[in-house]
């Protein structure tokens, strides 16, 4: 009860963030589950999976631990299960076109498997011979797909099961004995594992080019955020050096604020530009990094052949090492030069003080003197 409990709490939140999608793989298919079952040792399989490697095998067996079942299990599918993985299905993005069955005569029903040999797409009812009839049993069974045929062989109309290294081409069993004897063949799940290797590290360059993008725009915040506070500072360093100063130098203290404005203004500008471009290459390589995701869990093994070269390098971004927003407004210089002027001022203020007192002093003397000369010529002395 507790566990139905858990997965249905699952199931209501976004699976993407409780469950990986390897928690939702079969490790048959290599997909995620559809009807799942559980075995006794309690691992989770597609049922059809599981029902056909249990047909070719002469035990039954858990393909994954390869515990053995004495009788064959009862497989029941686990509805909470497969709801937790249809829902992740949603969640992983935009749903493929719905494949139907081409063996249903009136309503088409929703095709469940696609067979390479029969070249036909059928749904659950009518897939009941192949896990059933021995000789069906042999057949190529992958994920539903609209365009069979560019699974076949269009030379000797077989599945395309191998891939050739030597041409790097997907090739059938009746190629391997003519154009491509004595080549170096491997199944295509096989190479195609190799590939999403590959496409791995891709996606990780990918994700890391992201991470350094993303940094370089907390960068760039971070220094139109210092820019904002060394304005701030020099205007309140230059309005406190102006408010030393007399009135007349009041306009030169405006235009002083007004180019350091523009000055800040035009390093926004050049910021939200770099934002903008840095943003724009973050979507092209978000854009990527969803396709590569998609590519990895992919079962079209020879659509991802097809576009491995396509895929496999990282788009074209910029060198955005060197570029930044410069935060120096050269304000040390503008205080110095201020804080001279000021000096300038106070100095030529103190000597026209001085000079005005000295001269009001000899002045004053000289007067003094006259009086005192009068005073002694009116006294006879």
């Amino acid at each position: 009860m507790c566990n139905f409990l858990f997965l249905s709490i699952l199931v209501a939140r976004d699976s993407s963030s409780l469950l990986s999608e390897e928690q939702l793989l079969c490790s048959i298919c290599l997909d995620v589950f559809t009807d799942p079952v559980t075995t006794p040792c309690g691992h989770n399989f597609c049922k059809s999976c599981l029902t056909q490697c249990w047909e070719k095998s002469q035990h039954c067996h858990c393909p994954l631990c390869k515990d053995n079942f004495t009788k064959r299990p009862e497989l029941k599918i686990n509805t909470t299960l497969r709801e937790v993985a249809d829902h992740f299905k949603k969640k992983s993005g935009p749903d493929k076109p719905e494949v139907l069955c081409d063996a249903c005569t009136g309503e088409k029903l929703k095709a469940l498997k696609s067979c390479l040999d029969c070249c036909a797409a059928f749904c659950k009812t009518h897939l009941e011979p192949h896990n059933n009839i021995p000789k069906l049993k042999k057949h190529k069974l992958i994920n539903p797909v609209e365009n069979l045929q560019d699974y076949i062989c269009q030379k000797h109309e077989r599945a395309l099961e191998l891939f050739c290294r030597d041409d790097q081409t997907c090739v059938c069993q009746f190629c391997t004995e003519g154009d491509h004897k004595n080549h170096n063949t491997v199944p295509i799940e096989e190479e195609s594992r190799e590939r999403k290797t590959q496409l791995g590290k891709t996606q990780t360059d990918v994700q890391q080019m992201i991470q350094d993008q993303m940094k370089k725009i907390q960068e760039i915040k971070h220094s139109v955020e210092l820019s904002k506070r060394s304005t701030e500072k020099e205007k309140a360093d230059s309005v406190e050096v102006f408010t030393a100063l007399i009135r007349s130098i009041e306009r030169s203290q405006a235009e002083l604020l007004e180019v350091m404005e523009e000055k800040q203004k035009a390093a926004e500008r050049q910021a939200e530009g770099l934002i903008k471009e840095l943003e724009q290459e973050i979507t092209v390589l978000k854009r990527r990094d969803t396709e590569l995701e998609q590519l990895s869990h992919t079962e079209e093994h020879l659509h991802l052949l097809q576009i491995y070269s396509s895929m496999c390098s990282p788009p074209h971004t910029k060198n955005w090492t060197e570029i930044s927003i410069n935060t120096d407004l050269s304000g040390d210089t503008v205080r110095t030069a201020l804080s001279q002027l000021q000096q300038t001022l106070n100095e030529k203020l103190t000597k026209t003080l001085n000079d005005k007192l000295k001269e009001t002093v000899s002045t004053e003397l000289k007067r003094i003197q006259q009086y005192a000369g009068a005073l002694v010529d009116s006294k006879g002395l």
